[in-house]
């Protein structure tokens, strides 16, 4: 049995931790909803549920009138010294948390960084649909060493604007794309797999 509990954090307090432990050294300055793992009264790890940067991404999977309930699972981390199985647990907990904070959300998109050996293996887990891969794409990294996506507050940043920042380009592998449906009940799931944009059908699970 894990032996923690999940609250929802304030944004400040979710940033703050993934800034000190998540590879990318940041996050969204908005997220939709922090989450966080306690052991006892230690934080020890975080969820962060974000709008996606392109509104491309968010029209992917029902079209444009259904953006607003697209969200992506923006940042995920839990300290090394949790027991097995202790990702998939949090992570199917946050989901639930997420309907019923956000009862309009019923597409979570999710992205695995090959960059770092990340191929989602943990999404797998707790059901997530495979939607395929991304694209090689140019990030930037800034003095600090933290990510930065080439797309900030819905405006693309070419590679002078970046110098002028002090970013430096950095070329970063594919990503692999999963999804998770949230719905109140069969019915509604059947329909949301039905008129995803990706064919959900082959899809089984364990």
């Amino acid at each position: 049995m894990i032996p923690y509990r999940i609250f929802v954090i304030e944004a400040s307090v979710a940033k703050k931790y993934i800034r000190r432990h998540h590879y990318s050294k940041g996050s969204h300055n908005g997220p939709t909803l922090s989450i966080g793992l306690f052991d006892e009264n230690k934080l020890i790890g975080c969820c962060m549920f974000a709008t996606p940067c392109s509104e491309a991404v968010r029209c992917s999977l029902w079209g444009p009138e259904s953006k607003n309930s697209v969200v992506e699972l923006h940042r995920l981390h839990i300290m090394d010294c949790t027991p097995k199985n202790t990702e998939s647990w949090f992570i199917a907990r946050c989901l639930k948390m997420l309907k019923k904070t956000k009862p309009h959300i019923c597409g979570v998109l999710s992205f695995a960084d090959t960059t770092i050996g990340h191929t989602g293996a943990i999404y797998k887990a707790t059901n997530a649909y495979l939607l395929g891969e991304t694209s090689p794409k140019t990030f930037y990294e800034d003095s600090n060493g933290r990510l930065r996506h080439p797309r900030q507050n819905g405006v693309n940043i070419d590679l002078e604007s970046a110098k002028s920042k002090g970013w430096s380009p950095v070329q970063r592998k594919t990503k692999v794309r999963y999804m998770w449906i949230l719905a109140n009940d069969k019915r509604q799931k059947k329909h949301l797999i039905k008129t995803c944009r990706y064919d959900l059908t082959q899809q089984k699970f364990s």
